[in-house]
């Protein structure tokens, strides 16, 4: 006997920094799917959970402030609205900001369809001195009200079960002028003989379509319903003629209303100085706000060396030889022939090891940095920014992509998108490349490691500082050539909030298995190419596998390219080499390097038992434990120059570059790993954004600026360091 499974689907929506994420990890747990939406780089939340019998299928739509499209967000929360026929919306509102977000909810009410209000951050608004009526608020909008306070878990139990039984359709409209009220009707009586419109929103197709909604007028000229669009436009020509703009005498109304209904909500109101203002008067200050947000970013650095270099060391030391021990004896067992060996313990191994022994770096940096967004500071630093970044031709704004750029190039280059002035578009994409993605990081770790140890931190942050320096000083430079209108910018400033862990662990971990995937992909697609090319020899009458890599094809190539970094101080062909397919991503280097130096050494690494690889990993890890620990006390220390360094001696990649490279050479290779083209993805999101031409500029102007400041870097601190 067959059983049904009842399905729901619920949408959830809200606008920004109101607490979604927190409610939907709280309701979804591990079921929380992430993606893009389709044909655009929108964060995508999804989850399909059981509930009491009932498969929920729940949804988070991008923050939105209205339903009157102006972003990428907005437009893709409206367009989910129309397709999705929804059983239930979740509307999320931040109870200490009811009027603002109000506005959303009105609009959700035109839909007409089953509304839960989850009167989110109830605690916060305790802390403003706000004391709300749920009850109140319910009477005045006709649907459920949920107090809650997600982080804590408060009120997901009751938000939970009207997923499960969804109310009714509220028929709560707002009372709007006569005449346009007149007009809305009418449009909605000549949308009647076209029964595929969706029925429930025809009041919010009128209104829409009466607010001059271009987007919206073209999806329905495509589906065939251009007599409506002729009405409409009939219409608003008899609006205009009148006198009347449906825009903003419908968003007059709104805002009157919303204002009606906070104020019947608001039960008494105690002024208060909030945490949020006390710390801005630090944060934002003109004087010490950017060195504030600068030193910030140290201690991030601090952190990420002191405490994850150790665990890097182990898995590149202990781990790594344990691994190409087991898998030697395993090949001697099997008596595999010697390609498969050379392939394994030769290049895979050390290749994709190197850049997976950086997985504690990237970790701690990313759950630092989710820290530093979801607190609420990134956004006091684009506002910070905003004074500087016009000063080159932008505007605050245009940092948040740059921003962005710190985790990737790819992401931050679509993100221009949100940026109303095209030519401030095209210079932001021209300048991404050169901040300084966590591609990059695993490079910057493994020289400031062996060359620099006891300021580690300081050389990474210098990086970091230096490629914003370029990036602004090349948009002073293009913004010259391209002078930029003025435009207005607005940023919102949410409130100071602790983060939930669980969200903390699920971002971090979110994007160091993107990072791992990349390895297991890119990286080792990347090694094994290297691998060969190491093979094939340059003479006739070499044998294949076994010539030296000097004399390789791979060693010839990077040998006749190798000269063009001798006044940087990097001139050697393993140097140049691994700098080649760096063009596909930047962890790359960090690979080809540990299987050009390590290579010979672990293919005729010694065969490991079981009970002696054990002894290796554990012995190895009670160290790494030891030496994070023994940083910890470090990490409360001011900023020093002379900050310890964890003992490296282990790692095997970092005692081949100390005999490589010189400091001042390391460096210049760091500044120019910084500098030169990012990676294929970055240059293809170019063109994809900005044309072919553009992403070919970008490409050439990139690679002679890396080149001319590490030969200006090596130069100068040849004699110094």
């Amino acid at each position: 006997m067959s059983t049904t499974v009842q399905a729901r689907t619920v949408l959830v929506i809200g606008n920004p920094n109101v607490g979604k994420t927190t409610l939907i990890n709280a309701l979804a747990g591990t079921h929380l799917k992430v993606g893009n939406w389709s044909g655009v780089t929108v964060e995508k939340r999804e989850a399909r959970f059981d509930l009491q019998g009932v498969s929920i299928h729940l949804t988070d739509l991008p923050g939105a402030y209205s339903l009157s499209p102006q972003t990428p967000e907005e437009i893709i929360a409206r367009t989910a609205l129309l397709d999705a026929a929804p059983d239930l919306i979740i509307n999320v509102l931040d109870a200490g900001q009811l009027e603002r977000n109000l506005y959303l909810t009105l609009q959700l009410m035109e839909f007409g369809l089953p509304m839960v209000l989850a009167l989110n951050l109830m605690d916060e608004a305790k802390s403003k001195g706000l004391n709300l009526s749920a009850k109140a608020l319910e009477q005045q909008m006709g649907v459920p009200v949920v107090e809650m306070v997600a982080s804590q878990g408060k009120g997901v139990q009751e938000l939970k079960k009207h997923m499960l039984q969804p109310p009714q359709a509220p028929s709560y409209q707002v009372q709007t002028p006569g005449s346009l009220q007149h007009h809305i009707q009418h449009l909605c009586e000549a949308m009647a003989p076209h029964p595929k419109l969706l029925p429930y929103s025809r009041p919010f197709l009128a209104s829409m379509l009466l607010e001059g909604d271009t987007t919206l007028r073209s999806r329905l000229t495509i589906t065939g319903h251009q007599k409506v669009v002729q009405e409409a436009d009939r219409l608003l020509e008899q609006c205009t003629a009148q006198g009347m703009d449906p825009f903003m005498d419908l968003a007059d109304v709104r805002y009157a209303e919303a204002h009606r209904i906070a104020q019947a909500t608001i039960v008494t109101h105690e002024k208060r100085r909030t945490l949020t203002e006390v710390l801005d008067g630090v944060l934002l200050n003109r004087a010490l706000g950017i060195p504030v947000f600068l030193l910030l970013m140290l201690g991030v650095f601090r952190l990420t060396f002191s405490v994850a270099q150790p665990f890097v060391d182990f898995i590149g030391g202990p781990l790594q030889d344990t691994v190409s021990g087991w898998t030697t004896a395993i090949l001697n067992v099997l008596h595999a022939p010697s390609t498969i060996s050379s392939v394994l313990v030769g290049a895979v191994i050390p290749g994709v090891g190197t850049v997976l022994a950086f997985l504690p770096t990237l970790l701690v940096l990313y759950l630092a940095m989710s820290f530093l967004e979801d607190s609420g500071y990134m956004a006091r630093a684009a506002f910070l920014m905003d004074r500087l970044m016009r000063s080159v031709g932008l505007d605050g704004k245009a940092f948040i992509p740059m921003i962005l750029g710190f985790g990737c190039n790819v992401p931050a280059v679509y993100a221009t998108r949100t940026l109303e002035n095209p030519r401030a578009r095209l210079v932001t994409s021209m300048i991404l490349p050169f901040m300084s993605c966590s591609a990059r990081l695993p490079v910057y770790a493994v020289f400031s490691a062996a060359l620099f140890p006891k300021m580690a931190s300081w050389v990474v942050w210098s990086m970091y500082v230096l490629g914003l320096v370029v990036a602004l000083a090349f948009a002073a430079f293009i913004t010259r050539l391209l002078p930029t209108a003025g435009s207005v910018t607005v940023l919102e400033l949410p409130p100071y909030r602790l983060p939930s862990r669980q969200v903390l662990w699920k971002q971090g971990s979110r994007r160091t298995t993107s990072f791992v995937k990349r390895a297991g992909t890119t990286v080792l697609t990347a090694v094994v190419v290297v691998w060969f090319t190491l093979s094939i020899p340059v003479q006739l009458g070499g044998h294949f596998a076994s010539v030296a890599p000097e004399q390789s094809l791979f060693g010839w190539v990077s040998s006749l390219i190798a000269p063009i970094f001798s006044w940087a101080g990097f001139d050697t062909w393993q140097a140049t080499g691994a700098l080649i397919p760096g063009f596909v991503a930047k962890e790359v280097v960090i690979g080809t390097l540990g299987q050009i130096y390590l290579g010979q050494q672990a293919g005729t690494a010694l065969s490991f038992g079981l009970l002696d690889g054990l002894q290796n990993l554990f012995s190895g890890l009670w160290i790494a434990l030891q030496q994070a620990v023994a940083a910890i006390p470090g990490l409360i220390a001011l900023p020093s120059f002379s900050v310890a360094a964890p003992d490296s001696s282990q790692n095997n990649l970092i005692a081949a570059l100390r005999q490589g490279f010189t400091p001042a050479a390391g460096l210049a290779y760091l500044v120019f790993v910084l500098l030169y083209t990012p990676c294929v993805a970055t240059i293809t999101a170019i063109a994809n954004e900005q044309g072919r031409k553009v992403a070919w500029i970008t490409v050439a102007y990139q690679i002679l600026t890396a080149w001319l400041l590490a030969v200006l870097t090596y130069q100068l601190f040849k004699g110094l360091l």
